[in-house]
């Protein structure tokens, strides 16, 4: 195989035209431009020490959040770039995530919470008329535990459930609870299990979550409050098809129900339970009800489990909401339990229960995708389609209506089947936050966006909101989209070639999205790249596709669309996306520096069969999660990607630690890839000024780039992988 030399070919031939001459960021004015940079850049590590005194944003970019799916960047989705055993990230870590995530998105002292319960008669014998009269006089965990199980659990026993499941409370105490993203235990869980079965609880089968404390002055305090938020990210993680879920917390005789949905959380007002038994002890029987809807689960997805199991032939057989809990805890019931179901355009469809993807966050599009197939196929026909459910912005776009403009058998994208915005109850509205989940709560006057972040103290409350506060919904609204084929990861590619080819195929598919189309993806990452089922030959397609058009937006649009979060995914981000200072919209020369980042990724985490390398390379131009502290995580990760488009440097620092075989076969593609975004990084930078009628300099204004400049782009990273697929003939 030639050798060609590093770059000399690529430098010779790319013409000093490729890209437009535009004026970047700096040239805006220089507050507008600061301020965009310091709200656009919170780390995990100075995320406490925050302290932006406004929320303004340039036209040009949207105002970010990292939730706690960025802790895990490309590790949450069950395919085989998915860490084993999940990202076991420390509590200090999550904390902090979940507070930024969370920061302006809960309600405290709604009273009208506790309607969602029935008061229950008190017996005489156990409640004196003040006080529990057998309430422990030490108010450690584990006496008040013994005190619930001994005289409060009798009176409101176990439920029944479906399939000869047992609704019941447990204790956690030390055993940490299993399948979950990290090491969590509860300390009084509800969960669904089976008559006789161990005493190991997985997430999986837990319903609610509660948190005990010794001091009643951690009641409403951010601390105590977060530690539950860590649960209900594993129970939205686990059972992504939830529209809410409960917890609650009880620090000594105070207690507070919370209810977490996609868009934060509701907490209601303390009771004492001394003072008030009847309230506590509907609340607390409440939380063992059967009723899969009443708990959070999507009311459109059903199933019939009764027609599986053998019951009484007549016994009517009814669809209900299905039960993903109800479903675990039977999964080794000797006949096959039914599949779920949804119904989409006036047709039935089958759904696999495991997930393709889901993601571990509360606050966020909850995106989880199955595998699904025409109800009416039999058991074990094939999985041909991916159901894909999420909880939109509702400022944002539908992906199906970008999807729907595919123009038919077009390379490097997915066949769109149908979309909308799911609908239940009898009048048919909305399933959204505003409406379906808080039912219209009033949230006050919502006249502001989110205030600067304060620290996270062992006292604070600063997460302690009422709607006199007036705390802005971020309402989300559920979509449904069916499409086709079921690809598989970009990480089972076969070869380098194989891979280089599927790469070509989506860039493909992006420059038809927007050429042809006029819609840029935005959101470029390993997880959004995926392998056609049916791969191609030498000279045809397909061999791969890109996917998930969450993020993506009309080039004709020039405002900021008004949801509060960075877009894209953060390892994937270009430059200038991640210093927040582009003077234009989000266009293609972004998502093609992030293809490029894909195939470093790739190069250097990964061997050339796609499994993670252990030991770890040494980091270089992708910044970890982990930087220190005194660095602004997204500035320090966009100088690292900045450095190393220098050529020395690359070679020198980022070339080594490729695998062995990538640094054979895809160091060339890598370089001229590098020098093509260095290229045209320079060229964008070049400015023009011009005399004004006083003849002084002024620069001119910034220019939209031309399609043919962006077409040029294309054509030059379409040219680099096929040489580079051509080095590599089989």
């Amino acid at each position: 195989m030639p050798q060609d030399p590093i770059r000399t070919p690529l430098r010779a031939h790319l013409p000093n035209t490729l890209l437009p001459h535009s004026t970047d960021a700096a040239e805006a004015s220089s507050s507008t431009a600061d301020l965009a940079a310091s709200v656009a850049m919170i780390s995990i590590g100075n995320l406490a020490q925050a302290s932006t005194q406004s929320t303004a944003w340039t036209t040009m970019s949207t105002p970010p959040s990292m939730n706690s799916d960025a802790l895990r960047p490309h590790t949450f989705n069950d395919t085989g770039n998915r860490l084993k055993k999940g990202s076991k990230a420390s509590r200090k870590v999550t904390d902090l995530s979940l507070y930024n995530e969370l920061w302006d998105r809960v309600i405290y002292d709604v009273d009208t919470l506790w309607e969602s319960f029935d008061d229950i008669a008190v017996p005489a014998d156990l409640h004196d008329g003040s006080r529990w009269s057998g309430w422990p006089e030490s108010t450690l965990e584990r006496r008040v535990l013994k005190w619930f199980f001994e005289e409060i659990h009798p009176l409101i026993q176990e439920t029944p459930a479906a399939l000869g499941c047992t609704i019941q409370y447990v204790s956690s105490g030390n055993l940490v609870i299993k399948n979950g993203d990290a090491n969590r235990k509860g300390d009084l869980i509800v969960r669904c299990c089976r008559p006789g079965q161990d005493a190991r609880t997985y997430w999986d089968q837990v319903r609610v979550v509660g948190e005990l404390k010794s001091n009643p002055d951690k009641d409403g305090r951010d601390r105590t409050f977060i530690q539950l938020a860590n649960y209900m990210r594993e129970l939205f993680g686990t059972q992504p098809q939830r529209c809410w879920a409960f917890g609650f917390t009880l620090c000594v005789s105070l207690m507070r129900i919370f209810r977490f949905d996609r868009s934060g959380a509701v907490g209601s007002t303390a009771i004492d339970i001394h003072e008030q038994p009847s309230r506590f002890l509907g609340a607390m029987k409440f939380f063992l009800t059967p009723d899969a809807e009443a708990i959070g689960f999507d009311p459109t997805i059903r199933w019939n489990p009764r027609y599986t199991v053998g019951w009484n032939s007549l016994d009517t057989v009814v669809d209900v909401v299905y039960d993903p809990t109800v479903h675990f805890v039977n999964r080794s019931l000797p006949k096959p339990l039914p599949e779920p179901f949804i119904v989409a355009d006036n047709q039935k469809y089958r759904i696999c229960p495991s997930f393709i993807v889901r993601r571990y966050a509360i606050a966020t599009r909850g995106t989880v995708c199955w595998r699904a197939r025409p109800f009416d196929q039999p058991d074990g026909s094939p999985w041909v389609y991916v159901i894909k459910d999420q909880w939109r912005a509702a400022e944002r776009d539908q992906e199906g209506d970008f999807l729907a403009r595919i123009a038919p058998g077009a390379v490097g994208l997915p066949d769109y089947i149908w979309h909308t915005d799911v609908r239940s109850g009898p009048t048919g509205s909305v399933m959204d936050v505003a409406g379906h989940v808080r039912k219209g709560f009033d949230h006050g006057a919502q006249d502001r966006g989110r205030t600067s972040i304060r620290p996270l103290t062992d006292t604070s409350r600063n997460l302690y909101h009422t709607t006199a506060d007036c705390i802005r919904l971020q309402n989300r609204v559920k979509t449904r989209l069916i499409m086709s084929p079921l690809g598989y990861p970009l990480l089972s590619f076969t070869s380098y070639r194989h891979l280089l080819l599927a790469l070509r195929d989506a860039v493909l598919g992006h420059r038809h999205m927007y050429m042809e189309r006029n819609i840029v993806h935005r959101d470029v990452s390993l997880n959004n790249i995926l392998l056609h089922p049916q791969q191609g030959t030498a000279a045809t397609f397909p061999y791969g596709f890109l996917i998930d058009f969450d993020f993506a937006i009309d080039r004709a649009r020039q405002e900021p669309s008004g949801a509060d979060f960075i877009t894209g995914t953060f390892r994937y981000m270009s430059i200038d996306v991640l210093t927040g200072q582009m003077s234009q919209p989000h266009s293609p020369i972004q998502d093609l520096e992030s293809f490029y980042y894909v195939l470093l990724d790739i190069a250097i985490h990964y061997d050339e069969r796609g499994a993670l390398r252990t030991p770890k390379p040494l980091p270089t131009i992708f910044t970890g999660l982990n930087t220190d502290a005194d660095h602004d995580l997204r500035r320090f990760a966009a100088s690292q990607k900045l450095m190393y488009l220098e050529q020395e440097l690359f070679m020198s620092d980022v070339y080594p630690t490729f695998n062995d075989t990538a640094k054979q076969q895809l160091w060339w593609v890598a370089d001229s890839w590098c020098e093509l975004i260095d290229r045209s990084r320079s060229n964008r930078r070049t400015r023009r000024r011009v005399m004004d009628r006083d003849g002084l300099p002024v620069m001119l204004p910034a220019q939209r780039q031309r399609d043919e400049d962006i077409r040029k782009m294309y054509d030059e990273v379409l040219r680099i992988l096929d040489r580079g697929i051509a080095r590599l003939r089989e």
